[in-house]
């Protein structure tokens, strides 16, 4: 897994559209997808906590995030454990201020490593590699995405969608016992964002990790 589960965490949070009534006959894959495709892009708000195994709180985040699909989002972190992720359909950058560091990926290869990223792309193949299941409690609907490969490192991501279709929550489950819910607020949904937003460009005097070039 990439950096660490905050990483993981940015690589996400997607959808909230408003969804069409669902046929009866379609699959939770399905559904979810159908909800993916109604999101253009997403602006908001988010809180992010990250607990252990006996439930304790490790890590609390905040900041704010801008997705525009297909395959772009800026994922930023506020101080004091300022991060900043940006991938702009091609590369995926991400610096961490404390160390100084941008490490960068290939954002196809990251894509297979978190289904976070498959989010980004509602057409992309490998949404093959994992399963869907739907859980309805008042109005909300949950949709949890497992890896068919038990390998992966992820175990588990929820999304949970507010009545509405308003996409409310992220639960990431790594697996080993460490828990990272995300929640949203303030969402903009299918305003203009310009693509020029997602250009990065790696500061001055900053060292880089270019993973790229190990493939």
């Amino acid at each position: 897994m990439m950096k660490s589960l905050a990483i993981a965490a940015g690589l996400w949070v997607v959808a909230s559209g408003v969804a069409a009534a669902q046929e009866p006959q379609q699959s939770e894959q399905a559904q979810l997808i159908e909800r993916l495709e109604e999101l253009n892009t997403l602006q908001a708000n988010f809180v992010q906590l990250v607990k252990d195994a006996d439930g304790e709180l490790v890590q609390q985040l905040q900041g704010a995030m801008v997705l525009k699909r297909p395959n772009k989002l800026i994922w930023q972190t506020d101080a004091p454990d300022e991060t900043l992720l940006v991938a702009n359909g091609e590369t995926l950058w991400y610096y961490n201020a404390f160390i100084e560091q941008v490490t960068i990926y290939d954002q196809a290869e990251a894509v297979a490593q978190s289904p976070l990223l498959l989010l980004l792309d509602a057409e992309n193949n490998d949404w093959q590699n994992y399963n869907v299941s739907i859980q309805t409690d008042a109005g909300e609907h949950s949709y949890t995405i497992t890896p068919k490969d038990s390998a992966q490192n992820i175990s588990s991501l929820t999304l949970r969608f507010a009545e509405g279709a308003i996409l409310s929550r992220i639960t990431l489950d790594d697996g080993q016992g460490q828990v990272s819910e995300i929640g949203l607020s303030e969402q903009v949904m299918n305003e203009r964002v310009s693509d020029l937003r997602f250009d990065y460009e790696v500061p001055a005097n900053t060292d880089v990790d270019d993973q790229r070039s190990r493939n």
